[in-house]
């Protein structure tokens, strides 16, 4: 009975193991970006660091400052870890409330439509919605979701043409999602 015993916990511990080892797996960064926004977090969310850690509870929430052309921005930074997840920004006119959602991280998509590291070419995406980035943008390309006017995809790739110029149609294919970013109101 003994050798029973020993053989018991053993198999015991190795089945414990592998389901802490499949939960674990499980606990999968599910979050997506609707044209609603990101999970629980809208245009309805109060901008501000507990309002947002409440609508993403799985999640670090920050605030920090962003930078553009030399002027800091307030932001709130949402990480997964060390990994920066999304950046969110107040309304314009309305500065209490989200107004703008920026995703970074490769494992939130746009309701399966886009993720962060898809080409452009496997998209559904036109040229025509698109425009040039300028000066901090410059060789990016901004581009419209037909479908969502409050989500725009970011595209970035191998390109030194002039600022405010789209690459030539065969290069943009080949340019990759940077960000998604989502707004309260129409890009």
């Amino acid at each position: 009975m003994n050798t029973q015993k020993n053989i018991l916990n053993p198999t015991l511990g190795l089945a414990m193991l592998f389901a802490s080892v499949a939960a674990c797996g499980a606990e999968e960064n599910t979050l997506q970006l609707t044209e609603n926004g990101l999970g629980d977090l809208n245009s309805g969310t109060s901008f501000s660091v507990e309002s947002i850690a409440q609508a993403l509870p799985d999640f670090i929430v920050t605030a920090e400052n962003t930078y553009s052309e030399g002027e800091a921005y307030p932001a709130i930074f949402v990480r997964d870890g060390d990994v920066l997840v999304a950046q969110v920004f107040p309304r314009f006119e309305m500065t209490s409330h989200v107004g703008a959602i920026v995703v970074t991280d490769p494992r939130v998509s746009f309701k399966g439509r886009a993720s962060i590291g898809e080409r452009f070419a496997d998209l559904d995406v036109k040229p025509t919605e698109c425009v040039a980035g300028l000066e901090e943008r410059s060789g990016l390309a901004l581009c419209q979701d037909g479908e969502f006017p409050h989500v725009g995809l970011i595209f970035g790739g191998n390109w030194a043409g002039p600022d405010g110029e789209l690459p030539p149609a065969d290069i943009l294919d080949g340019f990759t999602v940077k960000e998604i970013s989502w707004s309260a109101g129409v890009l």
